[in-house]
């Protein structure tokens, strides 16, 4: 059961992989921008956690469903991998949801 977590998200990433290699939504559209995208906002997201870590205000909570390996005190494995699926599942979901903005046929108009 500890690798639980990590199989989910690991999972659930690959099916991201597919819808975006389906409908070229964020890294099959443009890899260099999805890639900067990425890495700057785990960074962002990894600096946050840090910070909550040494307030206090965030920590590594006691379970069987996650490896047990930690990056730094408090900071689990799963974390980094974590903050990735939160931003590529953004990258997709904004990416889908402008493509059918742009695709979608305007209500105004009049088809004979």
């Amino acid at each position: 059961m500890s690798f639980a977590y990590l199989t989910i998200l690991l999972v659930t990433i690959g099916c991201m992989v597919l819808c975006d290699w389906r409908w070229r939504l964020t890294f099959f559209h443009d890899a260099r921008r999805a890639a900067l995208i990425s890495v700057c906002m785990v960074a962002l997201f990894l600096a946050w956690d840090a910070l909550g870590i040494i307030t206090g205000s965030f920590y590594r909570g006691d379970t069987d469903y996650m490896v047990g390996v930690e990056l730094a005190p408090e900071m689990p494995l799963e974390e980094p991998i974590f903050l990735f699926f939160l931003t590529y599942l953004t990258l997709n979901l904004t990416s889908a949801a402008r493509m059918m903005l742009i695709d979608a046929p305007s209500s105004s108009t009049v088809r004979p």
